[in-house]
């Protein structure tokens, strides 16, 4: 075993510290806009309106269901 490779740390080819400008900056938006959505609260939504949007929901999903048995039966 080469006494080399345990002395030095293997070389990774990227400079320490060294971060190009665009990257600096996604990661500054990246983390404000984590930090933002955080901090937002979402309103809270109204019964009627959640009632409403589960029947719709069931509604389109029964539609789906009855169409895929529809193209089963006619293959």
């Amino acid at each position: 075993m080469s006494t080399k490779s345990v002395l030095r740390p293997p070389d990774t080819g990227v400079a320490r510290g060294r971060v190009s400008l665009p990257d600096r900056i996604a990661l500054r938006i990246g983390m404000s806009l984590i930090i933002w959505s955080r901090r937002t609260r979402r309103p809270p939504i109204d019964p009627a309106l959640r009632a409403e949007l589960v029947r719709e929901r069931e509604r389109r999903e029964a539609e789906w269901l009855m169409l895929g048995v529809g193209l089963r039966m006619w293959r």
